[in-house]
C-alpha cells in the first residue's frame, strides 16, 4: 500500500472514492478504508470533499454585463418649416455617455431632411422634405451598433389656418413707450408674419412705436405662407398727464378720464391681476404718484411711480418693467437723525406704527420737474429734537433741489401759537396751487396741545408764503381728512376741513374746528368763509367731528342754477355734506340747518373715516363697517333715499376711498383697496377690488379670488389705488403692488 504521503489532492475524485498511484487497490477492511478516509480529508480539503456530507456550492459564475441602451427624448416632435427642436440623448450601461447625431442615416444632417447640432438641436428644413417624416438619432460612439431614435415631422407654415394670436391681445402704452408684440401660434415666429399698423409704425419683428397722438390703433400679423391666416391686437396710445397729486387733481375728484384699457369687458380674475412687486422699506400711507416719459439721464425716458414710506424713503421705480427696475431711492433723514420708532416715550399714540416719517402723499410739479415732500425725523439720543422738512426733490434723480436739507417748517413770528414738530402730524397729502405747496398738520392720535395748521412755500424757493392757524389761542382743530388733501378751485381758493377742537367764531372768536374752510391764498392764507354744522357741540362732545374727509369740489354740472359750485364731504358722525362753496354759510344754532344752507345725508353705516367721490350723477361712499353705497344727485340735490345700488361686501371699520378709472364717460370702472387687514393680527394682505360704478352689486374683480397669485402685501390703512396707463398700483406694508392685464 502506498504511503499516505503518496495521495495527492489531483487523485482525489468523486464522493467516497479514491484512485491509487498504481494498480493497487485498498482493501475492504473496515480500518484501513476509515483511515485512508482520514488521511485523504487532511490532503484533498481543496478538493470539496468533506466527511460524507454534500460538497461545497462552486464560486458563482460572474454575470452578463447589462446591456448598453440609448433613448431620445422627446421620442416625437411635429415642427414647422424653419422651427428648431431640442433632442437629448439618455445614455445606461455605457463607459461614455458621447452620442453622434443623425437625420435620417445622416451624421449632423443637412438642408435637406434637416440639421442637427452635436448637443441635439434640430433645425427642421426651410422647405417640407418627400417625405416629410425624418428620423432623428443618436448613435453610441463607443459602440455604434447601439442607438436611440425619434420621428420628426415637418409641417409647411402654409398648412397654419387663422386666426393668429398675438400677445399682448390688447396693451396701454405712452406717446414715448415702444411695445414689443408677439407671435404665440404654434410654429410660427414674428419673422414668418407680415406686420402693419393703422398709426404709427412697426418693424419687421413686431416692435411698435406710437405716434405722437393717442387712440386705438389695431396691429396686424399677416401670415407669409399663407396670408389668410391673420392675427390682431389693439394699442392704446395714451395722452395721460399723469397722477400728480393726491386723487388725480386739486378738486380731490379721484377720476382718471383717459384710461383707455381697462374696462368691465377687459377686467377679470382671468385677464386681470398681479403682475409684479417692488420692496419698499416701509409702510406707504402716501398714495402712489405716476409720472410718463420722464427722462433719466443716461437710462432713458421711463414711466416713473414714486412711492414714500414711513422710513423716510422716495422710491422711483419703473412703471411697467416686469420684474421690478428701481430707478433711484432718496432717503431724506439728515446725518445724526432717525425716523421715528412708535409708539415712543413721546407719542404714546399707536395710530401710526412701527415708523413715522412720511405719511402726507407728496405732490409734483411738472414744470420744475420737482416732487414736494414732507418728511419728519427725530435726533439720535437721550433728548431727542423733532423736526419737520419739506423737500424739493429731482424727479429724474432724486437729488434734493433748492435746498439740500430741505426748509424746516416753522410757525412764523409774533404768533400766538407755535408750530411744534414733536405734536404735529403730517397726515394730510399736499396741494399744489398757483406755484404754492400747501401743507396741512394735525396731530397723533389727539395727543398734546396741538393745533391745527396749515402752511404754504413757495414751490420755487421753499420759502413760507402764510400760515393758518385753526385754533390761535386755544389747542386743537386739526386737519387729519383720514390723509386726503386740501382742495383747490380755479380762483385759487384753499379748502380743508378741521377736526375735533374748540369752536368760538360765532361769537367772535378765532378758533374754527369742526368746520369747513374756505381760505384766500392772498394776504399769507387768511379765511374767507366757513361752514360749520349746527350740532357741531354735541357732535364733538360724542368725537363725531366732521374732520374725517378730504373736501372734494364737485364739478358745475352736478349743481343748480343758484348753486353751481358744490363742496362735499363726510363726517364722523356718518354723515354726507353738501355745501354752497361760493357762500358756505358759516354756523346756525338753529337745528336742523335748512337744506338752502347744507344737505345733511346719513349713509346709515358708521364713521366716514374717508374721502368720497362723485361721478356720473351720484355720491359713492363706503363708511366703516358699511357697504359701498351710490347715491343719486339730481339738480345740485343729493338724495337720501334710496341708494340706487351697494357693494356685496362690507369694507371694515374705516370703510375705503374710492377712485374712478374711464374712457372719457364710457367704460369706467370704480377702485378702492379694502383696508380692513391693517386692524387685525396679525395683519392681512391690502384687497384690491374693482366695481362696475352703475351697479356696485357687480364686484367685476377682487385681488383675494386668486391666491397667491394676485395676493398684495400688508394692508395700510387709508391707502388709495393709482390707476394709470392700463395698470393699477397698491401701496402697502412691505411692497408697491402693480397690477394690469395679463395678456
Amino acid at each position: 500500500m502506498p504511503s499516505p504521503l503518496d495521495l495527492q489532492p489531483a487523485q482525489c475524485q468523486g464522493r467516497g472514492k479514491v484512485r491509487a498511484s498504481g494498480n493497487e487497490r485498498f482493501s475492504d477492511s473496515p480500518h484501513r478504508i476509515f483511515l485512508s478516509y482520514l488521511l485523504l480529508s487532511m490532503l484533498c480539503s481543496s478538493c470539496g470533499v468533506v466527511g460524507s456530507g454534500p460538497a461545497s456550492a462552486p464560486a458563482p459564475a460572474p454575470a452578463p454585463a447589462p446591456t448598453p441602451s440609448v433613448t431620445v427624448t422627446p421620442n416625437s416632435a411635429q415642427p414647422f418649416t424653419g422651427d428648431d427642436v431640442q433632442f437629448t440623448a439618455v445614455v445606461q450601461n455605457a463607459p461614455s455617455s458621447t452620442v453622434i447625431w443623425q437625420v435620417n442615416q445622416t451624421p449632423s444632417g443637412n438642408q435637406t431632411v434637416g440639421t442637427i447640432s452635436a448637443t441635439g438641436y434640430y433645425t427642421a428644413p426651410n422647405s417640407v422634405p418627400r417625405p416629410a417624416t425624418v428620423t432623428v438619432t443618436a448613435v453610441l460612439q463607443a459602440n455604434p451598433s447601439v442607438s436611440g431614435s425619434a420621428s420628426v415631422t415637418i409641417q409647411s407654415l402654409s398648412s397654419i389656418q387663422g386666426p393668429l394670436t398675438l400677445s399682448p391681445s390688447l396693451a396701454s402704452v405712452t406717446v414715448s413707450q415702444q411695445l414689443q408684440v408677439s407671435v404665440l401660434t404654434p410654429g410660427v415666429s414674428n419673422n414668418d408674419v407680415n406686420w402693419s399698423v393703422s398709426n404709427g409704425t412697426i418693424s419687421a419683428t413686431g416692435l411698435f412705436s406710437p405716434p405722437p397722438v393717442a387712440g386705438s390703433y389695431l396691429i396686424r400679423a399677416v401670415l407669409q405662407a399663407n396670408p389668410s391666416a391673420v392675427g390682431t391686437a389693439t394699442v392704446e396710445v395714451t395722452n395721460f398727464p399723469g397722477t400728480l397729486t393726491w386723487r388725480n387733481d386739486s378738486s380731490r375728484s379721484g377720476v382718471n378720464s383717459l384710461e383707455l384699457a381697462l374696462a368691465p369687458a377687459t377686467v377679470s380674475s382671468t385677464t386681470f391681476g398681479k403682475l409684479f412687486s417692488c420692496p419698499i422699506d416701509g409702510y406707504a400711507y402716501a398714495q402712489p404718484l405716476y409720472v410718463p416719459n420722464l427722462a433719466i439721464p443716461g437710462n432713458g425716458t421711463h414711466n416713473v411711480v414714486f412711492v414714500a414710506t414711513e422710513k423716510d424713503s422716495v422710491f422711483a421705480f419703473d412703471a411697467d418693467a416686469n420684474p421690478c427696475v428701481k430707478l433711484w431711492q432718496q432717503s431724506l433723514i439728515p446725518s445724526g437723525s432717525q425716523a421715528i420708532a412708535t409708539p415712543n416715550l413721546s407719542i404714546a399714540s399707536p395710530d401710526i406704527v412701527p415708523f413715522i416719517g412720511i405719511t402726507g402723499t407728496p405732490v409734483i410739479n411738472l414744470s420744475t420737474s420737482a416732487l414736494y415732500v414732507v418728511a419728519v425725523t427725530q435726533t439720535a439720543g437721550v433728548d431727542s429734537a423733532y423736526n419737520q422738512r419739506i423737500y424739493a426733490l429731482d424727479l429724474a434723480t432724486g437729488q434734493p433741489k433748492i435746498q439740500a436739507i430741505g426748509a424746516e417748517i416753522a410757525s412764523p413770528a409774533l404768533q400766538p401759537s407755535t408750530f411744534n414738530a414733536l405734536l404735529e402730524n403730517q397726515r394730510a397729502a399736499l396741494l399744489l396751487d398757483n406755484g404754492i405747496v400747501y401743507i396741512a398738520f394735525g396731530s397723533h392720535g389727539g395727543q398734546g396741545d396741538y393745533h391745527g395748521w396749515l402752511f404754504g412755500y413757495d414751490s420755487t424757493t421753499l420759502q413760507q408764503t402764510g400760515a393758518f392757524n385753526v385754533t390761535p389761542n386755544a389747542i386743537q382743530g386739526g386737519i387729519w381728512q383720514s390723509g386726503g388733501g386740501p382742495s383747490a378751485d380755479s380762483n385759487h381758493n384753499i379748502f380743508v376741513v378741521t377736526g375735533d377742537g374748540p369752536f368760538d367764531a360765532n361769537r367772535g372768536g378765532e378758533s374754527y374746528s369742526d368746520s369747513f374752510l374756505r381760505l384766500a391764498a392772498s394776504g399769507g392764507l387768511s379765511l374767507s368763509d366757513y361752514f360749520t354744522p349746527c350740532d357741531q357741540a354735541a357732535d364733538q362732545s360724542a368725537g363725531q367731528d366732521v374732520g374725517s374727509s378730504a373736501p372734494v369740489l364737485l364739478p358745475d354740472s352736478a349743481g343748480s342754477v343758484l348753486q353751481p359750485h358744490l363742496l362735499l364731504g363726510g363726517a364722523k358722525n356718518g354723515s354726507l355734506y353738501i355745501v354752497n362753496r361760493d357762500n358756505l354759510g358759516e354756523f346756525s344754532g338753529a337745528c336742523p340747518d335748512p337744506t338752502t344752507r347744507v344737505q345733511t345725508v346719513p349713509v346709515g353705516d358708521g364713521s366716514i373715516l374717508n374721502t368720497p367721490l362723485f361721478w356720473n350723477s351720484a355720491v359713492y361712499v363706503a363708511a366703516g363697517n358699511g357697504k359701498l353705497k351710490a347715491f343719486p344727485v339730481v339738480g345740485g340735490i343729493l338724495s337720501s333715499s334710496p341708494f340706487t345700488s351697494q357693494s356685496p361686501e362690507t369694507l371694515g371699520p374705516q370703510g375705503a376711498t374710492p377712485a374712478i378709472s374711464a374712457n372719457a364717460t364710457s367704460n369706467a370702472i370704480l377702485w378702492l383697496i379694502d383696508t380692513s387687514g391693517a386692524l387685525t393680527t396679525p395683519n392681512g394682505p391690502a384687497i384690491l377690488r374693482a366695481y362696475d360704478p352703475s351697479n356696485l352689486s357687480n364686484e367685476i374683480y377682487n385681488s383675494a379670488t386668486v391666491v397667491p397669485r394676485d395676493t398684495a402685501g400688508a394692508a395700510v390703512k387709508f391707502t388709495v389705488p393709482t390707476v394709470a396707463n392700463g395698470k393699477v398700483y397698491v401701496g402697502t406694508q412691505t411692497e408697491l403692488d402693480v397690477y394690469g392685464l395679463l395678456n
